[in-house]
């Protein structure tokens, strides 16, 4: 389904219709979300849109945040300056907003870790002031090899 159309110094519209599968709980509900209005803005009450088809309250919250103003947590790997480890796995410890997705992966593409690292160690802290912070997931040990160039 294409992204919402964006409008000069505004967020993103919220479609009219979406229908998503939840994955707040195991259960996968099939989740019908309309919202109130084309004009409606995320005001971040949750009350700009009506969801069906949820079979417990996660779904609920879980579809209004997904038609009006997704998140994801996002996870990649980093290079680093080891011939032995040439990546380490990386993630954000809470959702970002779908918009600076990214403009995180850009920059996570052009850092260098350097070895020894551990896992929990925070790689960029309070990032671009969004409250995310994207964390070291794996332990390696300090390189044994110097990466070529």
């Amino acid at each position: 389904m294409p992204d919402p159309v964006k409008r000069p110094d505004e967020g993103p519209v919220p479609q009219p219709s979406r229908e998503i599968v939840c994955i707040a709980c195991p259960i996968g509900c099939r989740l019908e979300v309309r919202a109130a209005g084309r004009a409606a803005a995320p005001t971040g009450t949750g009350d700009e849109a009506t969801v069906t088809g949820n079979r417990c309250p996660k779904g609920e919250v879980y579809g209004r945040e997904e038609l009006l103003a997704p998140k994801r947590t996002v996870t990649a790997v980093v290079r680093t300056d080891s011939a032995d480890f040439p990546c380490v796995p990386v993630r954000t410890d809470r959702p970002l907003p779908r918009e600076r997705t990214r403009e995180l992966l850009a920059e996570l593409c052009r850092m260098k870790v350097r070895l020894p690292v551990a896992a929990g160690a925070a790689l960029l802290p309070d990032w671009k002031a969004t409250g995310v912070t994207v964390l070291v997931t794996r332990s390696l040990p300090p390189q044994e090899v110097p990466a070529p160039g």
